[in-house]
């Protein structure tokens, strides 16, 4: 069976944060049971200047010997071109990704409903439904949501949600769609557990998202401005909008002699594991995630988190890896980041290996992958 995904970027690029990572994922695992075709641009998001090395408008199995990547050259890049390269590949399935993407989403489907696609056509949302990622742009969004009710696309597609929570949103605007569950696929290499320097009365947090509302960065710093101890902020992700950032830095401006911020810019997936784990905490108060993929990445690395509510991760307090708390206030936040600053070497070990034991349970369910082979049974 022949699978092919289009997504607006992929590998090497990061700066397009959590489809990248889900549509890799996909991609690696499921390459050794069916022929995988990835159509994406030679462009990261938010760049100009394309990848370093990749070579435009050809197939590729660089990556990896079963793995087909086609990137496309952004600045030129035609529906007819897609649509061209579609019908080159036939496939038996077309994996789309998020729902807002012209080119890369609404022009297949709307192929598909002119009767010019006979492909089935699977779509994940990946938490573009959810109320915090429709509040951005809104104006832009509801018109494709209207269009796509008007034509009963829901008809036409088999709806992928990560979770029940996305299955509800899905059901909220495509009300009798066919939908089914699958879990996003993490990454699925784990290093061996490697603890770090712990003192009472000092921490050391990460924050890897994009500088943009939804991660909430300013919801942190203002938590972290009722702090006691020592704690050093090390702030890791493209600016994505400068008017929130320069709000982020006022804020940081503010803050107390014993709370240092740090601003790192962007940095590529594969560095992650390695600075995430010179840190105790990674924080991300987060108003919506469909999955997380650097929450994920932080309990791999087996470092307690600190994420709202408003996650997939919940109950981890009780697991004694991290804390998913209401965004209402910010007082809860600064007692967790508290409580962490006065871990012993001990505490903090425990809580560190409990993370990296939780997710190599996870990364282990077999039932992770089968999900997927139904989906495109």
């Amino acid at each position: 069976m022949r699978i092919l995904i289009l997504v607006d970027w992929f590998i090497p690029g990061y700066k397009g944060g959590g489809p990248i990572q889900s549509s890799a994922n996909i991609a690696f695992a499921l390459k050794d049971k069916y022929e995988i075709y990835v159509l994406t641009t030679d462009t990261d998001h938010g760049e100009t200047l394309p990848y370093p090395g990749i070579v435009a408008n050809k197939w590729t199995n660089d990556l990896h010997p079963k793995l087909n990547v086609f990137y496309a050259k952004k600045a030129s890049l035609t529906v007819k071109q897609l649509r061209h390269q579609i019908k080159a590949i036939d496939p038996d399935y077309i994996y789309l990704n998020h729902l807002f993407s012209p080119k890369f989403v609404v022009f297949p489907i709307w192929l598909k409903f002119l009767g010019r696609l006979k492909n089935k056509i699977v779509v994940c949302p990946r938490g573009a439904l959810y109320d915090s990622a429709l509040s951005v742009k809104w104006y832009k969004k509801k018109p494709f949501l209207l269009l796509f009710k008007k034509l009963r696309i829901n008809r036409m597609v088999t709806f992928h949600a990560t979770n029940e929570r996305e299955k509800e949103a899905i059901e909220k605007f495509f009300p009798g769609s066919n939908i089914h569950i699958a879990d996003n696929l993490p990454k699925t290499i784990q290093l061996p557990f490697a603890s770090t320097a712990k003192t009472v009365g000092s921490l050391r947090c990460i924050f890897v998202a994009r500088i943009f509302p939804i991660k909430n960065l300013s919801f942190l710093l203002q938590a972290l401005s009722g702090v006691k101890g020592n704690v050093e902020l090390n702030v890791v992700g493209p600016v994505e909008d400068a008017d929130y950032w320069n709000e982020c830095q006022q804020l940081i401006n503010k803050l107390p002699y014993n709370i240092v911020v740090n601003y790192m810019g962007g940095i590529e997936n594969a560095k992650l594991p390695a600075l995430i784990n010179q840190h105790h905490l990674f924080a991300l108060p987060t108003t919506g995630e469909n999955f997380g993929h650097s929450i994920f990445e932080a309990f791999l690395t087996g470092r307690p988190v600190l994420i709202s509510d408003q996650t997939p991760w919940l109950n981890l307090t009780e697991k004694k890896i991290g804390w998913d708390l209401p965004l209402q206030i910010t007082g809860p936040f600064t007692l967790a980041i508290e409580t962490a600053c006065n871990w012993d070497q001990h505490t903090f070990n425990e809580w560190a290996t409990a993370s990296w034991s939780y997710a190599n349970r996870f990364i282990n369910n077999p039932s992770l992958h089968k999900s997927y082979f139904e989906l495109f049974a």
